[in-house]
């Protein structure tokens, strides 16, 4: 999550908040091993703490869940002590979080080695990566080859004897192969295919569901009735040796270990690979990333260890992990970040979508700032407010959605989200109508079918998103913003999808808004997002045709830059210049009639135009009012040019760049006041119209002899 800037206090109050909710996860997950949350909502959570905590370092206190693994075990649990402690390695979730990871690694060796702390001589580092199952970690002791304990891994350093129940798992040897005492540690999975069995059952049964797999498992192996377990078809991957017989050589790489494990008869992970550069681990993740849909079980990413023994012993632990190994996430498909504003959007049928605007927050690989929040009777149910904390969800290429509001993160600033009563694009009234499997008919708010159907508000005026639509269209044309690759059918979609209410909302689309939609890919959202970046320096005329004024195009345009005293290169500059000036001031000037006046001074005094030229300055957008110009000859300044007919030489709109460029001024129709009318091929009535009033017409023969001169 992009961290906000905070003050001090408010810095405190957050770390307070947040330690309180990860320390109440923490035990859900650790202890009673029934969380309410992803595992990835709680990574999110506890990276906005860690990032604090680096900001303001001197508001980390000693009980931080920064500072250690787990939670207590329950008392009413037989205590285990393990014989060494467990610990949880290190996230990184990039390319570049490895290559971190891997400098300092070396780093440490070399250091280590300089000092002689170390026996090694010359080395070199290969890794070997493993598959990250998501399920429980499992603690197993076997003396002279025969299970004697199973164990939870608790707090790190005393879990819970659940010795009866992991005996119901068939994947895991009551008898070794070797009659060995040995100690190893293993992940405790459930299928999918058997979680969706178990939840059908508990749906006959009207019991609730299990939210995935790990819960499950973690639910399951929590039982008293170790039938239940067996029934429930637990299974395992066994993966690190954590003590051995004295006189067993340990294995001299993590490779050899999971061999060795294998020959003593426990259920190894066969996806393991040793991988001597950091492009081939960046391959096993992407391979593994691409195939983990296709798996039995729940994958979150992979881990990735030095190989051999003795640098795992050189390079230690440091904190609450191993400096020897790191977990590369794959990309989360939940996080939880912060609710700043909602805006309503309107849909092709005329719906009313609240959308939250999000603090920036990467999931599934990309930067999302949009949340769609469905409809009002959603809001309600979930309790949402601006400025609350949430958990927001992408399953594949859907748009981000809200799960869940995290309320022990608030503070009592929070605001209520208004329900409207009238559209917010044209000003109509609303009304309630059912959706889903009811037809779609009034409904007014107090029918109690509202209490069983959801709801949807709906905009009376038919023609309401057509307009808006054609408004954004007109305003990315080439004759305004010019943003490349944004046509109308993308428009709709954005409307439809409730990523934009206004044109000044595509200047913050991420690629992660984009991507998920019809017609993208990461690729083309990353090429329109690059389009739209370019696009926010714009020259003025351009601007001031893109905001859609009435009776307002590209000839009142330049003529309301040829009268502009001063330097504008902020949207709000505009404001600040034009609003005051009365209509006789606008027909004062040349070239400006009466509806175009009156139109000017009634977009400049409506609020809603204010708000938008506010919204288009803190996009970013900035105006250039062509000082180029200067460098060119300005031998057509105050001159007035009609164009008509098919020219051969020049399109319209780079005729039309060149004598604006030497100051004069394109018109669309033929008066007494023009100086010029430039005919191509089959002119039209505004040839003939020249002829009568005597203005002089030119060929393109004579145009290039006057561009020339």
């Amino acid at each position: 999550m992009h961290t906000p800037s905070l003050t001090e206090a408010e810095a405190l109050l957050r770390i307070q908040k947040l330690t309180e909710e990860i320390d109440e996860h923490r035990r859900l997950y650790h202890t009673l091993d029934a969380p309410v949350i992803s595992d990835e909502a709680y990574d999110s959570l506890f990276e906005e703490l860690v990032s604090l905590e680096k900001m303001f370092p001197a508001l980390r206190s000693t009980e931080s869940p920064t500072r250690s693994i787990g939670a207590k075990p329950l008392e009413s649990f037989e205590k285990v002590k393990h014989l060494h402690r467990q610990w949880s390695f290190d996230d990184i979730f990039d390319f570049k979080g490895l290559e971190v990871w891997d400098k300092k690694v070396r780093n440490f060796l070399e250091k280590t080695l300089r000092s002689g702390a170390s026996d090694v001589q010359n080395f070199s580092i290969e890794y070997i990566c493993e598959l990250k199952i998501d399920g429980l970690k499992a603690v197993l002791t076997y003396e002279k080859g025969k299970l004697v304990r199973g164990a939870t891994r608790g707090d790190g350093e005393i879990g819970e004897n659940v010795t009866e129940n992991i005996r119901t798992i068939r994947t895991v040897p009551l008898t070794l192969k070797e009659p060995i005492d040995i100690t190893v540690v293993g992940e405790i999975w459930l299928s999918k295919n058997e979680l969706k069995r178990i939840n059908e059952k508990r749906t006959e049964n009207d019991e609730p569901l299990f939210a995935n797999p790990r819960n499950a498992a973690a639910g399951s192996l929590r039982q008293l009735d170790s039938q239940v377990i067996a029934d429930r078809r637990l299974d395992s991957f066994t993966y690190d040796i954590d003590a051995l017989t004295e006189e067993k050589i340990f294995p001299e790489t993590q490779e050899k270990e999971l061999q060795c494990l294998l020959r003593l008869g426990f259920h190894v992970n066969p996806a393991f690979r040793v991988c001597k550069t950091l492009k081939e681990i960046e391959a096993y993740y992407e391979e593994w990333n691409k195939k983990r849909e296709s798996l039995p079980y729940a994958l979150d990413g992979i881990v990735i260890k030095v190989n051999e023994k003795k640098w795992q012993d050189a390079l230690g632990y440091k904190g609450k992990s191993p400096r020897f190994g790191i977990a590369y996430k794959f990309p989360a498909e939940q996080a939880t970040t912060v609710v700043e504003d909602v805006q309503v959007q309107i849909g092709r049928t005329g719906a009313l979508t609240p959308v939250a605007h999000l603090r920036p927050v990467r999931i599934a690989g990309s930067v999302v700032s949009r949340a769609t929040l469905h409809n009002f009777d959603e809001i309600q149910r979930l309790g949402v407010r601006i400025g609350d904390t949430v958990i927001i969800q992408k399953a594949g290429d859907i748009i981000p959605e809200i799960v869940s509001v995290i309320e022990n993160l608030r503070t009592g600033a929070e605001k209520n989200i208004a329900i409207p009563t009238h559209c917010p694009i044209c000003n109509s009234k609303v009304e309630r109508m059912l959706i889903g499997n009811a037809s779609r008919q009034n409904a007014p708010s107090s029918d109690a079918r509202l209490q069983k159907l959801s709801s949807a508000l709906y905009c009376t005026n038919k023609n309401c998103f057509a307009v808006e639509k054609e408004k954004i269209i007109h305003a990315v044309s080439k004759k305004g913003l010019n943003i490349i690759g944004l046509g109308g059918k993308i428009v709709e979609v954005l409307i439809e999808e409730g990523l934009i209410k206004n044109v000044a909302d595509i200047f913050s689309l991420t690629v992660g808004d984009l991507s998920p939609l019809e017609r993208f890919g990461e690729k083309s959202a990353e090429k329109l997002v690059r389009a739209i970046e370019n696009a926010k320096r714009v020259p003025l005329g351009k601007f001031l045709f893109a905001l859609g004024i009435r009776h307002v195009g590209e000839e009142t345009a330049d003529l309301m830059i040829k009268k502009i005293d001063g330097k504008i290169q902020r949207p709000f500059d505009i404001q600040n210049l034009f609003a005051s000036k009365t209509k006789e001031e606008w027909m004062g000037i040349d070239g400006i009639g009466e509806k175009s006046a009156e139109s000017l001074v009634e977009w400049f005094a409506d609020t809603s135009h204010q708000e938008l030229l506010s919204m288009f300055q803190s996009a970013g957008i900035t105006l250039d009012m062509g000082e180029e110009q200067n460098e060119t000859k300005q031998t057509f300044t105050d001159m007035t040019f009609v164009l008509t007919g098919e020219l051969s030489s020049f399109t319209r709109d780079e005729l039309k760049a060149i004598i604006k460029k030497r100051g004069g001024i394109v018109s669309s129709s033929v008066s007494g006041k023009t100086n010029y009318v430039i005919a191509g091929e089959n002119p039209g009535g505004k040839y003939e119209n020249a002829k009568k009033l005597g203005i002089k017409i030119l060929d393109e023969t004579a145009l290039n002899q006057l561009l020339a001169e």
